[in-house]
């Protein structure tokens, strides 16, 4: 296994900011760079189309065969279509509020022909139709004749057997009579006009009057019939609407101008009044006094606000007893005189106690002068203080005095605005009733009493033809649409699943998520003769602690070895000599990889001593058959009472130059005791004893005790268990360690399962060179001895 150090290796966006000792140097993400994340990444996107290409090939295959199905069930249709010139209206009543749509200018012409489009496929177009040709009960507007599908193959027998239920139960409950035949011809009228009218098409050619109406049926004849018959009612209509709106346009208007003249006259009072009412000539003198002193007010009650957060601070000195640190107190010359007076006292006092006793006169009235100095000294701190709290409290009564003020001004100006708005508001509506009245009396004045019937502005250019041939559906069309659709639907879940999978699941990940370089790749071990899911194979916990002990050739031994070389390199000093293993959550490998990192190491000829710091769930001592105690908890104790580290606490292993360190008692306050000056104490000594002091550390989340101990170490590492470690889990995680500047190294995925799509591209590369041995299901481990 090798790990690159060039762009290609994780984390190569990673510059140096600071050491911790000279022993590891920090890295933070380069800004230079980090730009590139926001770029789309191809061979992400088709990575995970090839990692869920079985959804994508089951979504198509699905949709490909529903789509021929339904095509073939589908019966052909016929396509039908007359042609219209439609002319733009010109004509119209009011300048301001028309009748017909408006047609002057470009604007105006495509408003008037969009309106005409949507008169062509209008209810009561199709409607006047249907009654006019007696279409009520025609096979295809009943819906005896319809398209097949399977949704309504499926949709027509619901519906039987809907019908079916109810008219058997309204034949029980109800009594016999005879059925309305008027509401039932109703009922089969508006059926048949929406049948009708979902047979209508509208489409209207860019950049011309032209539009084409047609007419979809299952009959090639009937659809050029009702097509034509479209185009006739819609001709005739128009000129009908014509001729109507020339009569009632003199009626309209005198209503409009009755109304208009009653609705000026009101406004004409009401502004009078109100005007005489508020005194209008002098509201805005008004205005403009009101804001001056709000104004005011608001600035003395910002100098009174600012006084007062000056002196919070001092009362809050006060309140604490430590008036000492006011600065009046400090800066008073009156206290510095006495404290130099109290200052000679003292030294007069000590100059005549080395001669006489305390009980001589001289040296008795010196300690009475030293007492009143202090005296004195306390009485005018306490003035001082008393004055400070005196100016605090008149300080608070005037910023209450001021608010009250301000509130009251504010009110004041308000009610200003408010019949400044009320007057503006009446006078526009003053103005607008004008401007209503003499529009309509004009117009009144032009409108004529002659609307002789007009030509129309429709004409017909092609009437509809019988069509040759069906035009849909097309067998070749639907497949390909039905393709794309399926591919698009296939990715598009593809893509959901994806997203849905919030976990570290490679290398890629760790470098977007952090920015830390990965520093070794611990792949999945398989169970002899399980067929179970990688992530759903369990493997005794001690098996897997000491496998790069019992398994030396196999790939998760080469492994840690690779982890090894790297951290050899993580420094320009090499590898730490104190590294601490943690993780996000629990049972993500950190115990797992904190042995077998320490047995590597041992077996390069390296003394290695292995801690136990998680002293909530200590593991160590079980992993290799030792007592819990005494170990690390123990030797914290023996410094507190001055002696050197407890060598009990340090059991030898079978590894050879690995020594292990276990928890030691339980305490109730973990963080504390790690966080005690001890600890750093016992891993110094514990470095000056062997080449490499490796700390198995709690997780990171939840809990402070990995936080405490990464100050107290040359490197860190976090292991993270790829497709367990939820991504956002991880993040917070690195960012604590990097929020008190830990010196992190690298992370460690561990659980890598190399035969998963996403390390199909390095499953060979890595680890292809030997095969994995199958671990047995129930492997037995010698247990030593406790040294």
């Amino acid at each position: 296994m090798t790990f690159g150090t060039d762009r290609d290796r994780p984390g190569h966006h990673l510059k140096p900011v600071s050491s911790n000792g000279g022993q590891v140097t920090l890295y933070a993400p380069d800004a230079s760079v980090m730009d590139d994340d926001d770029s789309i990444d191809l061979r992400e996107y088709w990575r995970i189309i090839t990692k869920r290409r079985s959804v994508i090939l089951s979504v198509l295959a699905t949709v490909l065969v529903a789509t021929l199905v339904a095509t073939l069930l589908m019966l052909p249709e016929y396509r039908a279509t007359v042609t219209l010139q439609i002319n733009p209206e010109a004509a119209r009543i009011l300048s301001y509020a028309d009748f017909e749509p408006s047609a002057s200018g470009s604007a105006g012409i495509q408003q008037f022909l969009t309106t005409q489009h949507g008169v062509l496929a209008s209810r009561s177009l199709a409607e006047a139709v249907v009654i006019k040709h007696g279409l009520t009960d025609h096979p295809e507007l009943t819906g005896e004749l319809r398209q097949r599908s399977i949704l309504a193959e499926l949709r027509a027998l619901t519906g039987l057997l809907t019908g079916a239920l109810q008219s058997s139960g309204e034949s029980r409950a109800s009594d016999p009579a005879q059925p309305d035949e008027a509401a039932a011809q109703e009922r089969r009228t508006r059926a048949a006009t929406s049948r009708f009218r979902e047979r209508i098409e509208v489409q209207p050619e860019r950049n011309s009057q032209l539009v084409h109406v047609s007419f979809v049926s299952f009959d090639r004849e009937f659809s050029a019939q009702m097509a034509n018959a479209v185009a006739r009612e819609y001709i005739e209509s128009t000129m009908q609407r014509r001729f109507d709106a020339g009569s009632d346009a003199r009626e309209f208007l005198q209503e409009q101008l009755h109304e208009m003249r009653i609705a000026l006259e009101r406004s004409d009072w009401e502004l009078a009044d109100f005007a005489r009412r508020v005194r209008v000539s002098d509201l805005s003198a008004n205005q403009e006094m009101a804001r001056d002193g709000l104004r005011s007010l608001n600035d003395s009650l910002e100098m009174v606000r600012q006084e007062l957060v000056r002196l919070a601070g001092w009362r809050e000195l006060v309140q604490q007893g430590r008036i000492d640190h006011l600065d009046p107190v400090a800066n008073s010359v009156t206290i510095a005189e006495l404290q130099k007076r109290l200052l000679d006292a003292a030294t007069e006092y000590a100059s005549l106690s080395e001669r006489f006793l305390d009980d001589y006169p001289t040296v008795a009235e010196t300690l009475r002068r030293m007492e009143l100095l202090r005296a004195e000294i306390a009485a005018e701190r306490r003035r001082i203080a008393d004055g400070i709290l005196g100016r605090f409290e008149t300080l608070r009564a005037q910023e209450t005095a001021l608010e009250q003020a301000l509130a009251q001004r504010e009110e004041r100006i308000m009610a200003l605005n408010e019949q400044a708005v009320q007057y503006n508001i009446l006078r526009r509506e003053h103005e607008t009733n004008r401007e209503m009245y003499d529009g309509l009396l004009q117009r009144m004045k032009e409108v004529g009493v002659a609307a002789g019937v007009q030509e129309s502005n429709v004409a017909v250019i092609d009437a509809a033809q019988v069509p040759g041939g069906a035009f849909r559906p097309v067998l070749t069309k639907n497949l390909a649409i039905a393709s794309l659709l399926g591919v698009m639907i296939g990715i598009g879940l593809a893509l959901l699943l994806e997203f849905l999978d919030r976990t570290v699941r490679h290398a890629e990940d760790v470098e977007r998520l952090v920015e830390l370089p990965v520093m070794g790749l611990v792949p999945l071990v398989r169970a002899q003769g399980q067929d179970e899911e990688p992530h759903e194979v369990r493997i005794p916990e001690r098996v897997l602690s000491h496998f790069s002990a019992r398994r030396p050739d196999s790939a998760v031994s080469e492994a840690f070895r690779s982890l090894r070389t790297s951290l050899m390199f993580s420094t320009p000093e090499g590898m730490p000599r104190t590294l601490l293993v943690t993780s996000t959550s629990q049972g993500e490998g950190k115990s797992t990889s904190s042995v077998n990192l320490a047995t590597v190491l041992a077996q390069n000829g390296s003394r290695v001593l292995l801690i136990d710091a998680d002293l909530r769930r200590p593991s160590l001592h079980r992993d290799f058959g030792r007592p819990r105690s005494p170990g690390l908890t123990n030797s914290i104790a023996q410094f507190e009472q001055g002696t050197s580290l407890d060598r009990s606490s340090i059991h030898s292993t079978d590894v050879e130059g690995l020594s292990v360190m276990p928890a030691g008692h339980s305490t109730p306050k973990p963080t504390e005791l790690l966080s005690s000056s001890r600890l750093s104490r016992v891993i110094a000594e514990c470095r000056e004893m062997f080449d490499y002091v490796i700390i198995d550390a709690p997780p990171i989340l939840g809990l402070a005790d990995a936080v405490v101990l990464s100050r107290m170490v040359g490197g860190v590492i976090v292991v993270v268990a790829a497709g367990r470690t939820g991504k956002e889990n991880f993040r917070v995680a690195v960012r604590r360690l990097q929020q008190v500047q830990a010196p992190l190294l690298g992370v460690v995925l561990n659980r890598v399962d190399l035969n998963s799509p996403d390390y199909a591209y390095c499953s060979s590369e890595y680890y292809g060179y030997q095969e994995e041995p199958a671990l047995p299901e129930s492997p037995k481990l010698p247990v030593s001895k406790a040294s």
